[in-house]
């Protein structure tokens, strides 16, 4: 007997038999579809936010890299001064106040007429060393260290050292205030008709004028392009010392061909206490060969306003036109009880006693009190 085999399509089942019935059932097709992809979504780990995002999350970051300085700004800021910014201006200013002091030096070993009102005029600004004499336009102290600082920017800029902005500034402010009462003491040269100096004044306005130009630029770029080269340090430094010797030699050229050929000319005695210490640093030299010796004192008076100091050059110029003479001032001689107030005309010819100085006022029909014996302190 025969027992017929069961129906086998009803029999399948598992999902494989879903997949089967899927086909002829659309509608489940699609359930199973979408239990699918739930389940692939549910092994998916999520990510918050919008997909946008996540798209453009690793091209922000690179650009953000990309857009980060390599080096720190405290580093930029460090430039040698060849190539600063303010570093051509610096270099002008220093060259101008160093070869001001070496020009008394230059023109003292020259010895011809022209070379020597030079030196007297240099004097007027120039730091005391090597020159000799104390500058008016300044005080002395003054006047060697701005000699000293614009040495040492020159050397720092040969040897190409960087130095932060905040020492370029500096060093720029100490040059600019330095500068600042020589090149107003132009009005007084101007008002004392003291024309031999009007190099000098120049000098000292253009290193003014460049000393506050690099304060102005203190700040460096952010890259070490500008500026001049290392190459051209030399070439700033050996054209400010050119540019001084030039005016310095053509105002005294100037001034003694128009003493020599002008027809009638008469020299006017200094005005105000400008003149005075003008003359008295020109008669500097002249006053340390006299020191240890005795000399004859024509005149002396303390001077204490302006209306005193030009008559006390207007009698100082009269000697002068008698006798060579020099003028001191009362500190310059070492007596007591004469100060920075006096003022002394003193003759240049040494002598080894009061006696011999007392003679030669007799000699010259002068007694005391207008002429007496004066000893120079060494």
């Amino acid at each position: 007997m025969t027992t017929a085999e069961p129906d086998a399509g009803p029999q399948k089942r598992g999902r494989h038999a879903k997949r089967d019935d899927a086909d002829d059932r659309p509608g489940e097709r699609q359930d199973d579809e979408g239990q699918d992809v739930e389940e692939s979504r549910k092994k998916t780990p999520a990510v918050e936010g919008p997909p946008e995002t996540v798209r453009d999350e690793q091209p922000r970051t690179q650009k953000s890299a990309v857009e980060q300085p390599a080096e720190p700004a405290t580093i930029r800021s460090r430039h040698a001064i060849a190539h600063h910014p303010a570093g051509a201006s610096l270099l002008t200013a220093a060259g101008l106040l160093t070869g001001l002091a070496l020009a008394p030096l230059l023109f003292d070993r020259l010895r011809f007429e022209v070379a020597t009102r030079a030196a007297d005029a240099a004097r007027n600004a120039a730091a005391p060393w090597p020159g000799g004499g104390e500058p008016w336009f300044w005080p002395g102290w003054v006047a060697t260290t701005a000699a000293l600082v614009g040495l040492a920017v020159l050397v720092l800029a040969a040897v190409g050292l960087k130095a932060p902005d905040l020492v370029v500034l500096a060093t720029a402010v100490v040059l600019t205030a330095a500068t600042a009462r020589a090149a107003w003491a132009t009005f007084d040269v101007l008002d004392a008709r003291l024309w031999e100096l009007i190099p000098v004044c120049i000098v000292c306005v253009v290193a003014f004028g460049s000393a506050a130009a690099a304060a102005f630029r203190w700040r460096s770029p952010h890259s070490d392009d500008a500026g001049i080269g290392t190459g051209e340090v030399a070439g700033v430094t050996i054209g400010a010392w050119l540019l001084v010797i030039l005016l310095l030699l053509g105002g005294s050229a100037i001034a003694s061909s128009a003493q020599t050929h002008a027809d009638a000319f008469v020299t006017s005695p200094p005005q105000d206490l400008a003149g005075l210490l003008s003359v008295r640093a020109a008669d500097a030299p002249e006053l340390d060969d006299l020191r240890g010796s005795w000399v004859p004192q024509v005149a002396a008076a303390q001077v204490t306003d302006d209306a005193a100091a030009s008559a006390y050059a207007l009698r100082q110029h009269d000697w002068t036109a008698r006798f060579p003479t020099v003028l001191a001032r009362g500190d310059d001689v070492g007596a007591p009880g004469l100060d920075d107030t006096w003022w002394l005309s003193l003759v240049a010819q040494p002598y080894g006693s009061g006696a011999e100085a007392a003679a030669w006022c007799a000699a010259n029909g002068l007694a005391e009190p207008d002429c007496s014996p004066r000893l120079v302190s060494g």
